[in-house]
């Protein structure tokens, strides 16, 4: 079913649980750690600034079509969420971000590509980072 005819809001929210869902499952792939250290590493690279960087990353690949998803994702009311927003700038860019994660996962089977391509390598990036990170603070102390 192609969902990306709905709200942005509902792309955003549908693209939350999917950027989470991918980051967890290429966590529990990479072996068993304590919960306690599986949600750390997630909070790392799911939390706003980080899907901000990651935008910020992809951005000059996007297309047109791609593009006017994030503007329209940036764009969406911030008080209507009933969140805390410390960084207003990252948690727009966040949205935007979520809202292109639904349009590619949830829409035509041919543009989830895009997702594989742009977005993957990048978060296999960022969770190989988060474990060195842990690694080395781990052996320091």
């Amino acid at each position: 079913m192609d969902l990306r005819g709905r709200s942005i809001r509902t792309l955003a929210w549908l693209g939350d649980a999917e950027f989470e869902r991918e980051v967890r499952l290429r966590l529990a792939r990479r072996g068993d750690y304590p919960t306690d250290r599986l949600h750390a590493i997630k909070a790392r690279i799911v939390c706003a600034e980080a899907q901000a960087e990651l935008l910020a990353a992809i951005e000059p690949e996007l297309d047109d079509d791609e593009a006017g998803v994030v503007r329209r994702g940036r764009n969406v009311n911030l008080k209507a969420s009933g969140r805390g927003v410390r960084d207003v700038r990252a948690y727009r860019a966040a949205t935007g971000l979520e809202a292109l994660v639904a349009y590619w996962c949830f829409g035509d089977p041919a543009v989830r590509g895009r997702f594989e391509a742009l977005v993957v390598p990048r978060l296999e990036a960022a969770i190989d980072a988060v474990l060195a990170s842990q690694t080395a603070a781990r052996r320091s102390s």
